[in-house]
């Protein structure tokens, strides 16, 4: 608490200080110095940040690719009270939102959506895409637009669809760890009514861990994606239907764990640990303008292909999901009563995973059904009412194959997640508002199947959200500031517990969590942009009960994955280098994380600590730009997950350590 304290106070410091050169500016006529409004599609309509009963964060493309942030599991050095993390291998990132973990490998509490697609669970660290317009948070609950597993919140990827010009966006990046490339092409096929685009990607990264016997490296990656779009859009026209196939390979030999005295010289155990992970994704979206109102469809299906060895043991899955959305959302019009979205929602998954040498093997059929709604009452020209419904229900269906013996199971689960915001206008600057919403992760049956757990089943869980906020837009809209305090009860709350060889979820009892949310971002004058945010959160067993270890109780303990304090600060500066657009702009950012558990004994963990980032951008003109950067500067060594592994003691996946790099750009 007393480090975070320093970071705000540190933010503050420089937010004062600024005021005062944007006080200056001002004076000197330099008014023009605003930030842009900001839209968002997250919640399944366009909508103004500020008119949202609830925290809303969003960063530009710039904001990230400044940084040499390549993926989505390094927003969170960007949005504070995001916490993302990878468990073994980033094909089982932990993501924690709000105080809510993701102690679940397969069904995070925080979902992530690419231009309104649902994405595997395995995905969080895939590559941001290219031609990526911004990123949104929703923070909290959304069980009422989004259903099962959007716990904690939402992250929405927004993409530039292709159009009717004739671009190319090209991307170079050397680093000390390795290399990235990435090309963007689009052009029109027929014009004013047919356009495409085509992305490759490719990134290899060299491992900084040493085999702890021989001295090899380890940890190398491989990634190679390719993404094509076509997009039917006559100008003028109500029709906009895009059709996406895209594919990526991720080859790893990352899954190595270093013993507690070897954290400093990243010297691994000698297990083999090696996967490839393939995806391919296709999605069909159209949309269509009846004025009013808009008609849209959305259509996803990914098939993913996991090839695992870890810990010496093989370990292959798969699964295949297929989604369909029916949508009606009304079009914000002056003078409009009311605002309004409602829809169909199926989700299919098809998972299966193996353990050959224990002649084990499952399959699991997941089925969610789901109808909602989400409306919008303008009830004076201040306020606003917002209520919103959703009822699902998933059907849960399972096979297992174990040596000679074979077992079958079913399951059907019900949710109803309700929503109540209020947002009222004090002024054209400020915002106050108060929302209940709801979330909830279905129950089943345990994915992650070994000899030990293979009889396990769990009950859903279900959240409850209270919290009220304000938001303001001061000086011209140079700052906008917004804070939200929050409380959080999850009852049967969803726990990975046992051994780390045959973990398995089983509901142990009730979950409590509180905090506050703070955000800055302030325009100080033409040159000088700050932006940061700071978070403190308290997420703990209330009531702990697990049937399967009736003898152990944890009341009172860290939930794992939450760490009780997050925050960010960057702070940059425009340097003009004469006419045009030719500019330099040095950055700063830290990040810091509070201590963080990673089991419910609270055992074992990781203190707190603060990355430090450096970089500068040059923008020789509006098609070329460059930029240096120097990440973890201090080359702080930190643990991102840890777990007892029987006569070796504890082992720890670490943070990745120093890594400096130049990203070059080039557009027409």
């Amino acid at each position: 608490m007393k480090t975070a304290a320093r970071c705000w106070a540190g933010l503050a410091l420089c937010a004062s200080n600024a005021m005062v050169q944007g006080a200056s500016a001002q004076q000197a006529g330099d008014a023009s110095a605003a930030l842009p409004t900001v839209n968002i599609s997250a919640t399944k309509r366009e909508q103004k940040a500020a008119d949202i009963a609830g925290l809303v964060d969003t960063a530009a493309r710039d904001d990230l690719a400044a940084r040499g942030l390549q993926s989505v599991d390094q927003i969170d050095r960007v949005f504070p009270d995001v916490h993302i993390r990878p468990r073994s291998s980033r094909a089982y990132s932990s993501v924690t939102i709000r105080g809510q973990s993701s102690v679940d490998f397969y069904n995070p509490t925080a979902q992530l959506y690419v231009d309104g697609l649902p994405q595997d669970q395995a995905l969080f660290a895939q590559m941001l895409p290219q031609g990526l317009e911004q990123v949104e948070v929703l923070y909290g609950p959304q069980g009422t637009l989004y259903g099962r597993g959007a716990v904690g919140g939402i992250i929405n990827v927004v993409t530039r669809k292709p159009d009717n010009k004739l671009r190319l966006d090209a991307t170079a990046l050397m680093t000390s760890q390795g290399r990235t490339g990435q090309l963007l092409l689009n052009a029109p096929l027929v014009d004013n009514a047919l356009y495409a685009d085509i992305a490759i990607g490719t990134r290899k990264e060299r491992g900084d861990m040493k085999d702890m016997d021989t001295r090899a490296r380890l940890g190398d990656s491989e990634d190679a994606n390719g993404r094509l779009r076509l997009r039917y859009a006559p100008t003028g026209g109500p029709l906009d239907v895009m059709f996406t196939a895209a594919r990526d390979v991720l080859r790893s030999d990352e899954e190595y764990f270093v013993l507690g005295p070897d954290l400093a010289a990243r010297r691994a155990l000698p297990m083999p640990s090696h996967y490839k992970l393939k995806t391919s994704s296709y999605g069909l979206t159209a949309s269509y303008d009846l004025g009013p109102v808009v008609l849209s469809s959305l259509s996803g299906y990914q098939d993913r292909d996991f090839d695992r060895t870890v810990f010496g043991s093989y370990t292959p899955e798969t699964q295949k999901t297929f989604s369909q959305e029916f949508r009606v959302a009304s079009r914000p019009a002056p003078g409009q009563a009311f605002d309004y979205v409602a829809g169909l929602y199926f989700q299919d998954i098809d998972f299966q995973r193996a353990v050959p040498a224990a002649t084990l093997g499952s399959q699991q059929r997941l089925r969610s059904y789901a109808a909602y709604g989400e409306f919008t009452w303008h009830a004076t020209d201040r306020l606003d009412v917002t209520p919103g419904l959703r009822f699902e229900q998933e059907r849960a269906k399972a096979d297992t194959r174990y040596a000679t013996t074979a077992m079958a199971g079913e399951k059907k689960f019900d949710a109803t997640s309700p929503k109540l915001g209020l947002n009222y206008r004090v002024s054209d600057a400020l915002n106050v508002y108060a929302l209940y919403s709801t979330g909830f992760k279905a129950g089943g049956f345990t994915r992650a199947v070994t000899p030990q757990n293979i009889g396990f089943t769990y009950e859903p869980q279900n959240s409850r959200n209270l919290e009220v906020g304000a938001k303001a837009g001061l000086l011209d809209n140079r700052l906008e500031l917004s804070a939200a305090a929050y409380l959080v009860r999850t009852g049967d709350y969803q726990l990975s517990v046992g051994p780390v060889e045959g973990q398995y979820l089983q509901n142990v009892g009730t979950v409590k969590t509180r905090g506050l949310d703070l955000n800055a971002k302030f325009q100080a004058t033409r040159q000088l942009y700050l932006r940061g945010g700071l978070a403190l959160n308290d997420s703990w067993f209330s009531k702990y009960r697990n049937p399967a270890n009736p003898g152990t109780d944890l009341t009172g303990n860290k939930v794992p994955y939450a760490p009780p304090v997050t925050a960010n600060l960057v702070a940059e500066y425009v340097i003009p280098l004469g006419g045009g657009e030719r500019r330099l702009v040095p950055r700063i950012g830290l990040t810091h994380v509070g201590k963080t558990y990673f089991n419910e004994f609270n055992t074992t963990g990781q203190k707190a600590y603060t990355l430090v980032d450096v970089g500068v951008s040059w923008q020789v003109d509006k098609n070329l730009s460059a930029d240096f950067y120097v990440d973890n500067a201090a080359d702080k060594v930190y643990a991102v997950y840890g777990f007892a592994a029987g006569p070796y003691g504890t082992v720890y996946q670490l943070g990745k350590g120093r890594t400096s790099g130049v990203r070059v750009n080039v557009r027409f």
